[in-house]
């Protein structure tokens, strides 16, 4: 694994966004200049899409959660919350359970997991409202580094752009089989094409991966065996949501530091010092991303419909 170009700054990053939202509204300007503004209520069409988008019937003012209610995408719930695996505590020491009577995987607090993550960024990518430095800001507030501390642009398409979308889960019903997530649940899908079960079962995790075509990039300083291929280790560092959306499904990936440690958290997802005092505690419960309190996850990368991640160099077709 080479190194790549180094990270720009925090600064560099937010002068860019500023002067990209400059060319947007410029561009914007023209654009309306030669148009006439459309009326509020009007159904607004996206160029070379051959359909309409229509309003979200819920007004995003004043939500939680602005951006995923106007794209209609399903809001932070139990749904969402990732699954820790439950240790045995007993006179101040952890261990595995022994048989399945002891066993659970539960429900762990905090939202710091890999769904409730990439919901955090789509939820900034798509609020429609405030200015549009609020809205720089906050997309940019809601991404970070990969396990090397490279980045990996959003796409450049422009804000109106964003707006538009709709989250569509009967999308899962036309297009081919997911070659990123792996087991996407279809089982919604109705005779008609259309999707008739609950919309958050459409938004799917990653489960493992394919690490015969993946290259997600290794830690510094992490010491993987010479005859063990480094993907089979590194990846479960990562997690994969897919959320099928208007033009495609939708990926946005999430590096998650702390799973490579499996540490110990308490329900809210506080990572243990000690079992002192403790009765209860978790760990990591899948093979892929686990986020914690002090460590928690951070989206690396969205790519929309049709686009490739760039953790992947297999088939997708």
């Amino acid at each position: 694994m080479g190194g790549g170009r180094r990270p720009a700054s925090r600064g560099v990053r937010i002068l860019c966004l500023g002067l990209a939202v400059l060319l947007v509204c410029a561009l914007g300007s023209i654009v309306l200049g030669r148009h006439d503004s459309p009326d509020p209520g009007s159904t607004a069409t996206t160029a070379g899409s051959g359909s309409s988008r229509k309003p979200s019937d819920k007004d995003p003012a004043g939500s939680a959660y602005p951006g995923l209610e106007a794209a209609g995408i399903p809001v932070p719930g139990d749904w969402s919350r990732q699954e820790g695996y439950r240790l045995v505590v007993e006179d101040g020491r952890a261990r595995l359970p022994r048989d399945d009577s002891e066993s659970s995987v539960d429900p762990l607090e905090g939202g710091y997991g890999v769904v409730d993550t990439a919901l955090a960024t789509l939820d900034a990518l798509l609020d429609p409202t405030g200015d549009d430095q609020a809205w720089a800001r906050s997309v940019l507030g809601s991404l970070g580094g990969d396990g090397r501390g490279m980045e990996h642009p959003v796409s450049d398409a422009p804000r109106w752009w964003w707006a538009e979308r709709r989250f569509t889960p009967a999308m899962l019903c036309t297009a081919n089989a997911d070659p990123y997530v792996q087991g996407q649940y279809r089982g919604g899908c109705a005779d008609d094409g259309g999707w008739d079960d609950d919309a958050s079962r459409a938004i799917g995790m990653a489960g493992m991966f394919d690490t015969s075509s993946t290259d997600f990039p290794v830690p510094d300083g992490l010491e993987v065996d010479s005859l063990t291929n480094p993907q089979d280790t590194v990846s479960r560092a990562y997690g994969v949501v897919s959320v099928p959306m208007d033009d495609g499904i939708w990926h946005v990936t999430v590096y998650c530091p702390a799973t490579l440690d499996g540490p110990a958290v308490d329900r809210d997802g506080h990572e243990l010092a000690s079992f002192d005092g403790v009765d209860k505690a978790w760990t990591v419960g899948g093979l892929t991303g686990f986020g914690t309190a002090e460590r928690p996850c951070v989206t690396v990368e969205v790519t929309v419909g049709g686009q490739k991640p760039f953790w992947w160099f297999g088939d997708a077709s």
